[in-house]
């Protein structure tokens, strides 16, 4: 995994969920983003992977929160064009499942129940209405 700079954290991990456990040199929600670099073979962080599939980004909202979710569709088309390799593992990530939607498979099987106000969208309506904001611009 790439360094960002400086010693200090990225200033976007405090937003991730997955920072601790990430090991994508590039992360849509530190705005230094540009600064890291991307090898070949190299991870790619799970929100732009779900930004690219049919709903990902109103699966993000109800994951994390509105505000991950409008950063990472506002970066992943200039993240895209900056590396030819991210831009081909996104476009295999298109065609394949949603990792967020298994993981809410599996936790519904085994009866696990999310803490309440983890997310910003409590519904898949309010999701829904999140991600048609984030594609049409409103700011409603």
């Amino acid at each position: 995994m790439n360094q960002p700079a400086s010693n200090a954290q990225k200033k976007g991990s405090a937003r991730c969920l997955h920072f601790d456990s990430c090991n994508a040199p590039i992360c849509p929600l530190d705005p230094d983003w540009q600064c890291a670099r991307h090898l070949p073979g190299e991870s790619i962080c799970l929100w732009l992977r779900e930004a690219m599939k049919p709903g990902g980004v109103a699966r993000i909202a109800c994951a994390a929160t509105e505000e991950v979710a409008v950063v990472v569709a506002e970066t992943l088309p200039a993240i895209a064009a900056s590396s030819s390799d991210i831009r081909h593992k996104l476009k295999v990530a298109a065609r394949s499942g949603s990792k967020l939607e298994n993981m809410r498979a599996a936790r519904e099987r085994l009866g696990v129940q999310r803490e309440h106000g983890h997310g910003a969208a409590g519904s898949t309506a309010g999701a829904h209405a999140i991600a048609r904001r984030i594609t049409t611009g409103d700011q409603a």
